[in-house]
């Protein structure tokens, strides 16, 4: 189970006692009304309405231990997107059937709605069409690789219910990744789920989307003060050389002082990287595996910025060269893989 805050929430003394076996497994935190409450549960406050807004707001799943018609009544104003909202599950007070409520797949409420049924020995509910269907959702897909799939909510739309109607949808792929296939076809038809790290893939006569899983880290220096349009322009340039697309890139890694660089910022933002810097003195660990220039060192007090950066960012794994543009420069490492072995 990947979601680590969860919220069980109970409106009865039998309901407290319930969460309070589950909590043996998952961890959570139980919350009652107040006149219910004891040393292993918290009160809801200020009451229960906005107490349970609140924790919609703050945790990753809410398993509420009450009636389907309250969670709904309650959380409906505070309710906005599968993308974003936590995973809501309702479950009676005997634990006989557990029901995913809210973000089946992307919350990941299925999964525990399964995962709690074991517990109690109850009935898992979940009526997603792909999971009646027994085919895999290519939302649960992206979300396993870690993978960017461009207009996410109308694309999983479509691809989903084309596999819950039993019709014919290709998959491709072409990284060493474990994928749930159910459902789909390896032949070229389409639509076609192309799954793929590359920039320039081949053209077919098929319609293809590509799924571009984000296996890579981009180590980078710049000189202070580049423009945003300078560095966007290094980027693409660097990514047509290397074939790899700029959405298969989750990390940006730099030395610490470039945290507030504006145009590294930017980068990051835009191509939706998380943006990691590392001390002089921890890529110093790594740097004499590279290249180094002693103007840089002067600098920077480390002879190279790019290389050493994607070096920690991918434990070791660098897959490229340095590439230098106008006062920027790129490394790229390759992170490992869903089978915990290196991505070739």
């Amino acid at each position: 189970m990947s979601i680590d805050k969860i919220a069980i929430i109970a409106v009865t003394e039998r309901g407290r006692n319930l969460a309070i076996q589950l909590n043996h497994k998952l961890e959570g935190t139980i919350f009652v009304p107040e006149k219910y409450k004891n040393e292993k549960s918290k009160a809801l406050k200020p009451n229960f309405g906005e107490g349970l807004r609140k924790l919609f707001s703050e945790y990753q799943a809410l398993i509420c231990i009450m009636a389907t018609g309250i969670v709904v009544r309650t959380l409906a104003p505070v309710i906005q997107d599968k993308l974003s909202d936590p995973a809501v599950l309702v479950m009676d007070e005997h634990g006989e059937f557990i029901i995913s409520l809210l973000s089946g797949h992307i919350g990941g409420a299925n999964e525990l709605t399964e995962e709690i049924a074991l517990i109690t020995n109850g009935v898992a509910v979940i009526t997603t069409a792909t999971d009646r269907a027994n085919v895999a959702a290519i939302d649960n897909i992206a979300k396993a690789i870690n993978g960017y799939l461009p207009d996410f909510k109308a694309t999983t739309k479509r691809i989903n219910g084309l596999l819950a109607a039993g019709k014919e949808v290709g998959l491709y792929v072409d990284e060493p990744l474990t994928i749930d296939r159910r459902g789909f076809t390896e032949k070229p038809v389409s639509p076609q789920i192309y799954i793929s790290t590359k920039k320039q893939i081949p053209a077919t006569n098929v319609e293809q989307i590509q799924l571009i899983p984000k296996l890579y880290v981009l180590g980078v220096g710049c000189r202070k003060g580049i423009s945003n349009e300078t560095i966007d322009l290094a980027f693409q340039h660097f990514c047509e050389q290397e074939n790899i697309h700029p959405r298969a890139f989750s990390e940006i890694h730099s030395i610490s002082i470039k945290e507030q660089e504006p145009a590294i910022q930017h980068l990051a933002a835009k191509w939706e990287m998380q943006f990691i810097v590392h001390t002089a003195e921890k890529l110093q660990t790594v740097a004499e595996k590279y290249p180094t220039s002693e103007f840089v060192k002067k600098a920077v007090k480390v002879g190279n910025v790019a290389l050493s950066a994607a070096d920690i960012g991918s434990n070791g794994n660098v897959i490229s060269t340095r590439y230098a543009e106008n006062g920027v420069t790129f490394a790229a490492g390759k992170l490992t893989n869903n089978n915990n072995e290196v991505a070739k």
